[in-house]
C-alpha cells in the first residue's frame, strides 16, 4: 500500500473541519447585548441561547464525515468513488457558506465581528479541490502506464 499526498489533504480536511467545530465563527452586538454564533448555537449576552444555527455544525460533521470516508476509499484507490466523494464535499462545503450567508443576513442586525473558524471550512474546499486535481492525475498516470505495454501486430 502507497501512501499519496491527496491521503494527507484529506486527513487535513478533517482535521480543519473539526477545528472549525470548536470555536465562534462570529459575534456582533444586537442593542445592549452580545451574541456569539457558534456552529451549533446562538448564545446572547444574557444567557438566552438559540438553536437555529444547528444546521450550521451538522454540515461540518458531515463534511468530516464524508472526507474521513473518502481516506478509507482511497486506501483501495477507487479513483472514480473518490473523485465523486471529493466533488461532493466540496459541494456541502459551499452549502455550508450558502447557509452562513442566509443565518448571517437574517440573524445579524449590526456589523459582525469574524472569527477564525469561519475560514476552515474555506480552505477545506480549496484543499478538495486540489484533492481532486491529485486524484485525477494519479488515475491518469495509471491509465498512461497501462496502456503503454499494449502489444503491437
Amino acid at each position: 500500500m502507497k501512501f499519496r499526498f491527496y491521503q494527507l489533504l484529506q486527513l487535513l480536511v478533517v482535521i480543519l473541519s473539526v477545528y472549525a467545530l470548536t470555536g465562534p465563527i462570529m459575534s456582533f452586538v444586537e442593542g445592549d447585548k452580545v451574541a456569539v454564533v457558534e456552529n451549533f448555537r446562538l448564545a446572547y449576552s444574557n444567557g438566552d441561547v438559540s438553536r437555529a444555527v444547528m444546521p450550521l455544525g451538522v454540515l461540518l460533521v458531515f463534511t468530516a464525515a464524508v472526507n474521513l470516508f473518502a481516506f478509507f476509499v482511497s486506501l483501495f484507490s477507487n479513483f472514480e468513488l473518490q473523485k465523486r466523494v471529493s466533488i461532493f464535499s466540496m459541494l456541502v462545503f459551499a452549502g455550508y457558506y450558502i447557509l452562513l450567508l442566509i443565518y448571517s443576513l437574517i440573524l445579524v442586525e449590526g456589523t459582525p465581528t469574524v472569527e477564525l473558524p469561519i475560514l476552515m471550512p474555506f480552505f477545506g474546499l480549496i484543499l478538495n479541490t486540489v484533492t481532486f486535481n491529485l486524484i485525477r492525475r494519479q488515475e491518469a498516470k495509471i491509465i498512461a502506464k497501462a496502456s503503454g505495454f499494449r502489444l503491437r501486430d
